[in-house]
């Protein structure tokens, strides 16, 4: 077995707080984007400023989608080589079905609506598949989408506090081990206060202190590991049940016949699809799929 020895260097990833830019709800998971960066036309400035009484219309308000969520190494990799040489708004496309579609802020309350998103993103990864990628690039990328869309689906809320989480994601640093072990993780589950002590010790050395008690305490942590060998065991078997749900979910897709052939057909077959929901308010899918279309035809 080998431990990540350079653990300095991989701790701030443990303590970055997610952002949900609802402040009343709270997602863990992923490393989200927050789209702080967006871009208002003179219309939504008018409509802001009370000059008209309309609803904007879609692309009015421009989203920055260039920054795509953080899951496991290989779905990262696997995303960052296929799109790779692909034009620049395909891979804005993509950033925004996952973070709209699969994993949309908590401003999305009604698990209904997030199912038929997520659903509706998985008929968008499908018509970029079809479209901007050979067939070997298609599988892959449908096969990693998948996986994407399998973690949105371990979505909890907790009934009290309406904190929402994911399955935790165990990140294995690209070239490392297959036996490597997250000392981050297992000191934040198993040892919280020297997980504590640690971020004190990252904080000292930022503000021109000499950290010199991190190594004390991570001596300290590794006598506990080896006093404790369960948490490895347990740590083994939580990455393994993750890498079973994100590979072996199934996803019934309502949408899933769409068709890609272009992109006329594919809103209007989507269009048709989406009035036959059951949803009053069917806005807020056909206007996810105007702004999916807006990307990929470089209007936005």
């Amino acid at each position: 077995m080998k431990i990540e020895s350079n653990v300095i260097s991989s701790l701030p990833r443990l303590y970055t707080t997610n952002r949900d830019t609802n402040s009343t709800k709270l997602e863990t998971g992923p490393a989200l984007p927050g789209h702080d960066k967006i871009e208002i036309s003179e219309a939504a400035k008018r409509l802001a400023a009370g000059e008209g009484a309309r609803e904007l219309a879609v692309g009015e308000i421009k989203h920055n989608f260039s920054v795509r969520p953080i899951f496991t190494s290989e779905i990262d990799s696997s995303l960052n080589q296929l799109l790779n040489g692909k034009p620049p708004e395909v891979e804005e496309a993509v950033n925004f079905l996952i973070s709209q579609n699969f994993i949309p802020d908590g401003s999305v309350s009604d698990e209904g609506e997030r199912a038929a998103l997520l659903e509706s993103g998985l008929a968008q990864a499908k018509y970029i598949a079809d479209n901007y990628m050979t067939e070997g690039e298609a599988d892959e990328f449908l096969s990693t989408m998948n996986r994407i869309a399998a973690y949105a689906q371990t979505r909890t809320v907790d009934p009290k506090t309406g904190q929402a989480s994911y399955i935790e994601l165990h990140r294995r640093p690209e070239g490392a081990p297959e036996d490597y072990i997250d000392i981050d993780y297992l000191m934040k589950k198993y040892d919280p206060e020297a997980s504590r002590k640690i971020t004190e010790a990252l904080k000292d050395i930022h503000n021109g202190g000499s950290g010199t008690s991190i190594t004390e305490i991570m001596m300290d942590f590794s006598r506990k590991m080896a006093q404790n060998p369960q948490w490895i065991k347990e740590y083994r078997a939580e990455t393994e049940n993750v890498d079973k749900v994100l590979k072996n979910t199934k996803i019934e897709n309502r949408f899933e016949e769409a068709n890609t052939s272009n992109m006329a057909s594919f809103l209007k077959d989507m269009d048709n699809q989406i009035q036959n929901t059951s949803f009053e308010n069917k806005d807020f899918l056909t206007r996810n799929m105007e702004y999916f279309a807006l990307i990929l035809e470089k209007k936005i």
